[in-house]
């Protein structure tokens, strides 16, 4: 391969993007596989103003749309791409979600490698990462399944609670999920429907479901020479 080939997976929250992601990365070790999460891009707060006080960061986060792609900073995920597909290693920013923030003094270093794969909520509703895709995958899995996985991401991981997380999803999430996420769907190369992904940090406990939503990405990535180890 002349350059890196660049996968992009998205899907809706809790689809299982990233856990499909780490399959495919461990089924290709010789090749070498890089993934680029999507959601470590979230905008810092010194976008939406310098200096603010705790009151207004409070209120100013509850106006934010964490779910649409204005959320992100395009220009910088466009930049690191670039660098990756050139051949360059990268520093990306760690957003921390207890602050709403990126970490002020962490990186996470992210080395170029043969296989690219770019996971996220709008890993093809951002227009910039378009032109460098070589396959879109759209992981499409009922809205219940979803929702039950976010309620157990975010009360485990992230502290939150159940009304909370409801509220969220009511708001903001479902709604701008089939105003920028689902409608990708219709422009994918793959469409890849899973009833029963095994939730984050679980890969193991299903291989047979994760080896046939696997399959039509490697079939494809077979045909462009990629082979898995």
């Amino acid at each position: 391969m002349t350059k890196p080939y660049l996968v992009a997976i998205t899907g809706g929250s809790g689809s299982g993007k990233s856990t499909l992601a780490a399959a495919l990365s461990k089924a290709y070790t010789k090749i070498g596989v890089s993934i680029f999460h999507e959601d470590r891009y979230y905008l810092p707060m010194s976008h939406y103003g310098t200096a603010l006080s705790v009151a207004e960061k409070n209120e100013t986060i509850a106006k934010i749309n964490y779910d649409s792609p204005d959320s992100k900073d395009a220009e910088l995920i466009y930049q690191h791409l670039h660098q990756l597909l050139a051949g360059q290693t990268i520093d990306q920013p760690v957003y921390d979600y207890e602050r709403h923030d990126r970490s002020p003094d962490k990186r996470h270093r992210l080395d170029p490698a043969g296989l690219i794969i770019v996971e996220g909520i709008h890993a093809l509703s951002l227009p910039g990462i378009r032109p460098m895709i070589d396959l879109s995958v759209y992981l499409h899995t009922p809205d219940d399944l979803r929702l039950a996985r976010r309620i157990r991401r975010d009360v485990i991981e992230r502290g939150r609670s159940v009304d909370g997380i409801l509220h969220q999803y009511l708001e903001s999430v479902r709604p701008s999920h089939y105003k920028y996420t689902h409608p990708t769907m219709f422009e994918a190369e793959l469409v890849i429907v899973d009833e029963g992904l095994p939730a984050r940090g679980r890969i193991r406990s299903d291989t047979s479901t994760i080896e046939r939503l696997m399959a039509p990405i490697i079939e494809h990535l077979a045909k462009q020479g990629l082979q898995p180890d």
